[in-house]
């Protein structure tokens, strides 16, 4: 069996250093292909793991909202219970009814008390118009306990001027978006003019800006205390939008998010279920490129092909003396379908080398992407794992077999006597 092997890497060496200038570019196509798939995984799964860790510093992994897992109702009409023909219309929707978790301070403490649970923060949701000068602009606004929202995301730290601390002894205070601060033209300290849902005015005084990183966040989102979210909703001192909650671990959050909301009887949302949108556009996006990169693979396989055909032509007289000197069908076809695998095998290492250090250089160049990007940074996010360079390398060789088998079946079906009477 060794022999055999040995014979056949022999043959199939021998054939492709006769056509060194052509095996190195078929090669070559393989090395790109390998290196444009190993570049490709770093960056799509680069910008879904930034884009990921972004929400998670930012947002909450679960949300207690304010709806009820089980809708109330409320009796429209009924006939007496002892009635023969008793009947009751209910509507399971009562008009007006604010979407809010009341008291939530029983909440607060109830979810506060389950293992896993790192951090709780209650807060009032809100929108508005946020006026400076002759500047304004629509913003959504969260009410908070500062000391709280601090623990469920990196709020404190990502404070660029003033803090987060200063908002919790500041009645009338606002925390912005260093984002929407630009767009109003609004500073440390200014007084700007906060307009909520229900057409009232206040007067707040900017305490301090925020970078999350996340455009989304930063162009459109502001804090203020509790309290004052609560005023500008017309919400009861023990009622609040929605509970924030950080978990010690994110793969815990989906088996935390129904004992949550089984416990307390209102729905909850996880922060995979609340960017859904977003995240799958991103993957879909991914696979498009994958596609196209797999396209790259196809050529160079046309190029291996177009390789092992030409030795076919060439090498017909030496195919017809082996196959005269008792050498089988299957050991020759097993010969040309190694050349593929040595072409495939050698690209893909060359790819994957250069694949490794062009994705590690990428990540360390200082690149902008720029104020209108999704998520802001100095730099592109990628990552590289041992499985992104063993399918690469499984994917170049199994196209490169398939390309040398069509050579393969042609070099096996020739007739040695027409050969060599030719």
């Amino acid at each position: 069996m060794l022999d055999k092997l040995r014979f056949i890497l022999s043959i199939a060496s021998r054939h492709l250093m006769g056509k060194k200038r052509q095996t190195a570019l078929v090669v070559a196509g393989v090395a790109v292909g390998s290196m444009v798939m190993i570049l490709t995984f770093g960056l799509a799964e680069g910008i879904i793991a930034e884009i990921e860790n972004k929400i998670i510093d930012i947002s909450p992994l679960i949300t207690v909202k304010g709806e009820r897992v089980r809708a109330r109702q409320r009796l429209l009409l009924g006939s007496s219970p002892s009635s023969p023909n008793h009947y009751k219309i209910v509507s399971r929707i009562i008009p007006d009814e604010k979407k809010e978790v009341k008291p939530y301070t029983e909440v607060v403490s109830l979810v506060g008390s389950l293992p896993g649970i790192d951090a709780v923060s209650p807060f009032v949701a809100t929108r508005g118009v946020l006026r400076y000068s002759t500047l304004s602009r629509p913003c959504f606004v969260k009410g908070v306990i500062p000391q709280r929202e601090a623990l469920i995301g990196k709020l404190r730290q990502n404070a660029v001027a003033g803090s987060l601390d200063e908002l919790s002894y500041t009645k009338n205070g606002i925390l912005l978006g260093d984002g929407l601060a630009k767009k109003i033209d609004v500073h440390y300290h200014d007084l700007v003019r906060f307009t909520g849902e229900n057409g009232k005015a206040y007067n707040l005084t900017v305490v301090g800006t925020f970078a999350s990183g996340f455009g989304a966040v930063d162009d459109n989102d502001a804090f203020v205390n509790l309290r004052l979210a609560q005023t500008i909703n017309g919400l009861a001192e023990n009622a609040v939008s929605a509970i924030g909650i950080h978990t010690a671990s994110p793969a815990i959050v989906n088996r935390l998010a129904s004992e949550i909301s089984r416990l307390t009887g209102y729905k909850t949302e996880t922060w995979e279920q609340a960017n859904e949108n977003l995240l799958s556009l991103f993957r879909r996006n991914n696979d498009i490129t994958f596609f196209l990169v797999i396209f790259v693979f196809v050529v160079a396989g046309f190029g291996i092909a177009n390789v092992l055909i030409t030795i076919v032509l060439q090498k017909q007289r030496d195919i017809a003396v082996l196959k005269s000197m008792g050498v089988g069908t299957g050991t020759l076809e097993m010969t040309f379908l190694a050349e593929g695998i040595i072409l495939g095998i050698a690209g893909a290492a060359i790819g994957c080398i250069a694949g490794h250090y062009l994705t590690s250089l990428i990540s360390a160049l200082p690149i902008s992407y720029g104020p209108s990007a999704v998520v802001r940074g100095n730099h592109i996010v990628t990552v590289q794992k041992p499985a992104y360079y063993i399918v690469t390398t499984l994917f170049a060789v199994f196209v490169s077999a398939i390309s040398g088998y069509a050579p393969a079946g042609r070099a096996a079906r020739l007739k040695p006597v027409d050969v060599l009477r030719a």
